[in-house]
């Protein structure tokens, strides 16, 4: 089956009395593949039998099937020989597999999104072309995104294309599970005095969709509240009309929000931080509860940090050189089953280095750019948006370029969230595993070695597999594979 995205597997939490977090049991898998030269292994999903591995070499690319002991059990290379292929989406079914990808033509100004379905036995067929845009002059304002459907009836496609800086057009089509399209529509978005940009797409049971976007007044000046405000477009998959909804503030700026679908009870949640003046200083949590069927707000309430708490997320963003670049990314939103949500933030910023060599007497100045991923910032809330706990998890990692094996990975294990990432060292990492609880208690630890595993995962590329298990691809020992991660008393 598809795999669940990380929220779902969080849907009871809350409900289970603490215990004591469990260590993992940690298993070492080998990924061998037949691309020669492969710079990349990420793993797309899972079904009962093994796991779905993408490795690229540039050039060459193919899907390929693991077992879990680590038996090859297919390769299938993607027969189509361009650089500027990039996957978009794998959707586990039943009796196969479909792979979702794009491929971008600057001399034809094209952005064509292909499929290509995998049986589970047998040879795969051919790749067939899904949507084929035209007029597409530069591949950063064109994007697709695919949206499965919970229950595997089909997905929706959604094109985001920017043709001038005044203009954003979506082509939305839905699909059923034998991919023949049901319905489409293509809506125009004028950016003349507010910018769009796209977060995120939920389909809820009856398989409608709903886009978030952050919309940023052109008119209104940085100090303004309402510069910023999240707008939800819900689109019928029937009917295909389009209705909006938005959140705003002319107190608090809004500077992180996350949406997703409450299946208990049958909600919109849309959830994250506020700040009073400074948008890198968060102050505060918003959550509003959203009626789907008529797309209004059932609730909305806010929850301030307390005091103790907002100085220690200041002294971390003091202690940075360049702290007014310090933000916090909203990650993950973790429903409750009380309604209430847990949100994780990470700090992200950057900072630019100077360094001046000579030559012939001449210098040479060459500018480096760091990429910092540090604290993690967890907060509970309850229904109403009060404050039920919030914790902070040390982490201090730099990069001279946007690194994977950086940031970090987050997964639930009975009544406790887990959250994995390399710890930064100067020649070798251990990985750490940090178990939050359903009252904040924190329990740290190592799971990975660095004396005895010398490995370092990819946070990025992670997948949950089971409500117990997920698997983490990683290099060890200049080997690729994969650990699995599996714990016990689910």
């Amino acid at each position: 089956m598809k795999q669940l995205p990380l929220l779902l597997f969080f849907c009871l939490f809350g409900l289970i009395p603490p215990l004591g977090a469990q260590a993992p049991d940690v298993e070492w898998i080998n990924i061998s593949g037949t691309v020669k030269g492969a710079y990349q292994h990420k793993v797309l999903g899972a079904d009962v039998k093994g796991f779905y591995v993408y490795q690229s070499s540039g050039r060459e690319r193919a899907i390929e099937k693991y077992n879990y002991n680590g038996g090859l059990v297919y390769s299938h290379k993607i027969p189509l020989d361009d650089r500027s292929i990039e996957i978009e989406e794998l959707l586990v079914r039943k009796e196969d597999v479909i792979v979702f990808f794009s491929i971008f033509n600057s001399s034809l100004r094209k952005h064509g999104l292909f499929y290509m379905i995998i049986p589970h036995q047998g040879e795969p067929q051919k790749p067939v072309i899904l949507m084929d845009t035209d007029g597409i002059g530069n591949r950063t304002r064109s994007y697709f995104k695919i949206t499965p459907n919970e229950d595997l009836s089909g997905f929706n496609c959604i094109h985001e294309h920017r043709p001038r800086p005044d203009e954003m057009t979506l082509e939305i089509v839905f699909y059923d599970a034998m991919i023949r399209p049901i319905s489409n529509t293509k809506l125009i978005l004028p950016m003349s005095t507010e910018r769009y940009e796209l977060l995120k797409v939920v389909n809820d049971p009856e398989h409608h969709a709903y886009v978030l976007f952050r919309t940023i007044n052109v008119e209104l000046k940085n100090a303004d509240p309402e510069k910023e405000a999240y707008k939800l477009l819900k689109v019928n998959r029937f009917t295909l009309q389009a209705d909006e909804l938005k959140l705003g503030s002319s107190l608090y700026h809004l500077n992180a929000m996350e949406l997703a679908y409450d299946r208990l009870h049958r909600k919109m949640v849309l959830a994250g931080f506020y700040s009073l003046s400074d948008r890198s200083q968060i102050a505060g949590l918003v959550l509003a509860r959203i009626n789907p069927q008529a797309l209004e707000f059932d609730t909305i309430g806010y929850g301030s940090f307390d005091t103790e708490f907002t100085q220690r997320i200041v002294s971390y963003k003091s202690s940075k050189k360049e702290k007014e670049l310090t933000d916090y990314f909203l990650r993950d939103l973790i429903l409750r089953d009380d309604g209430g949500v847990v949100l994780m933030a990470e700090s992200n910023y950057q900072t630019n280095q100077t360094f001046v060599q000579y030559s012939q007497g001449f210098p040479i100045y060459r500018e480096v750019v760091y990429y910092h991923y540090d604290e993690i910032v967890l907060v509970s809330a309850n229904p109403n948006g009060s404050v039920d706990w919030r914790q902070i998890i040390p982490k201090n990692q730099t990069s001279v370029s946007p690194s994977p094996e950086f940031s970090y990975t987050a997964f639930a294990s009975l009544d406790h969230i887990n959250i994995l990432f390399n710890e930064e060292g100067r020649s070798k990492s251990n990985v750490a595993l940090y178990s939050i609880s359903n009252t904040g208690n924190v329990v740290p630890r190592n799971v990975l070695s660095a004396e005895t595993n010398e490995a370092n995962i990819v946070p990025s590329d992670a997948r949950i597999i089971s409500p117990n298990t997920i698997l983490v691809p990683a290099n060890k020992r200049k080997k690729k594979g994969v650990f699995r991660l599996t714990f016990d008393g689910i």
